[in-house]
């Protein structure tokens, strides 16, 4: 296994790795908001689409007028659900109205699976590209296909006028289909005030989780719905290794650690008291003080001083007839202010080393020392038998 340090860059114009999430989508369908309050699974899949209705399967249907090229835009439910805060909205309007086109959000409950079946089942996908692509994703995507075909196809990064600034240990796909959009560090999240009448610390170390003075108290979504679960799973095999990450689960398990269906009612679970620590995204302090919440109850922990990167990119589907506005569409997302502003509404961080955002927005994330992702080359052909094993030992028991 390969662990990454990523190299931060300081100062005016920089933008410093922190952490954060901002949505999951998750491999059952559901998708959560960051802060747990929301879960908006079998919610609105038509956020942010002009002159368009969601059909019962989330399709969103409607042309573009008066021969106006459209971009359909596949994404997970919580980019476009919240017009206030959810990134989709703001970039179709302002995507508009810099370009001849107009921009349509498509976006299934199932999210990259609705995509992955259809292929499947050689049904037409009818979509341009896909925003929210996990590693895991792709390498699933990938193995699904299989015969060396692919769901996606390669983007020409010289087309991509801020391609140099994105972040080079953000690059997950040697075949350059999926290009990083954003990213954030999964944590764990942990009540002080409740930590303080057990008169103990925030734990430390992954072992210092596992232990007596933290009985019963952590709550993790399931690695097999939730990619917060499945992630926190990649980074206890990063620190324990293939033959040892079981017996570390076992020991969370036998210390009364509670593994939660996803996310999302993980962390409404931490949020009513039920445990005084969630896995979660180091961010969450954003979401917190614009909601005026005690911070006490919005400490962020990184175990060994390490943290996993969760990363997301943007993939045009092979086939697409629109190819050059896809990349037209993802070279107009890398642009600086608007990798600024999708890291604020999507609570997470730039993917992008020249986007400027609030000092107040770095005094609320935190960075880990050492920064761990599996790459593509790792995930592909481990994602499936780490899951299975985890299943067949963990969530039995």
């Amino acid at each position: 296994m390969n662990r990454r340090r990523f190299l931060t860059t300081v100062g005016a114009g920089a933008a410093g790795l922190v952490a954060g999430c901002s949505a999951e989508p998750t491999d059952d369908g559901s998708t959560e908001t960051e802060g747990g309050s929301t879960d908006t699974s079998g919610g609105s899949t038509d956020a942010g689409t002009a002159d368009g209705t969601a059909t019962a399967d989330g399709t969103v249907t409607g042309t573009a007028s008066g021969g106006t090229p459209l971009l359909r835009v596949g994404t997970y439910p919580s980019f476009v659900d919240a017009p206030s805060s959810s990134p989709g909205p703001w970039l179709k309007e302002r995507f508009e109205s810099e370009f001849d086109a107009e921009l349509q959000w498509f976006a299934p409950e199932s999210s990259m699976d609705y995509f992955l079946q259809r292929r499947q089942q050689g049904v037409s996908i009818d979509t341009d590209l896909f925003l929210g692509l996990a590693p895991e994703n792709l390498v699933k995507a990938d193995r699904a296909v299989g015969d060396g075909e692919s769901l996606f196809t390669s983007v020409d990064t010289a087309d991509l006028s801020n391609a140099s600034h994105v972040v080079d240990d953000y690059r997950f796909d040697p075949q350059e289909r999926a290009i990083p959009v954003g990213a954030s560090y999964i944590s764990l999240v942990y009540n002080q005030n409740a930590l303080d009448e057990r008169g103990v610390d925030a734990p430390a170390t992954f072992d210092d989780l596992a232990s007596a003075p933290y009985e019963n108290g952590l709550l993790v979504p399931n690695p097999q719905n939730s990619e917060t679960g499945l992630e926190f799973m990649f980074w206890t095999i990063d620190q324990f290794g293939e033959d040892g990450y079981l017996d570390y689960w076992s020991d969370l398990m036998g210390n009364g650690t509670r593994i939660l269906q996803d996310w999302g009612t993980a962390y409404d679970a931490y949020s009513n008291d039920e445990a005084p620590m969630v896995v979660s995204f180091s961010t969450d302090q954003v979401y917190a003080d614009r909601y005026d919440q005690d911070m006490a109850r919005h400490q962020v922990g990184f175990l060994n001083d390490s943290g996993y990167a969760y990363l997301e990119g943007a993939a045009p589907f092979t086939g697409t007839d629109k190819p050059g506005l896809a990349t037209e569409f993802i070279d107009f997302v890398l642009r600086p202010e608007v990798q600024a502003e999708i890291a604020q509404r999507n609570v997470a961080l730039p993917a992008v080393d020249n986007a400027e955002l609030p000092d107040e927005y770095y005094d609320l994330v935190y960075e880990p020392e050492e920064i761990v992702s599996f790459g593509y080359d790792e995930l592909m052909g481990n994602v499936e038998p780490w899951l299975s094993d985890w299943s067949r030992q963990i969530a039995t028991q």
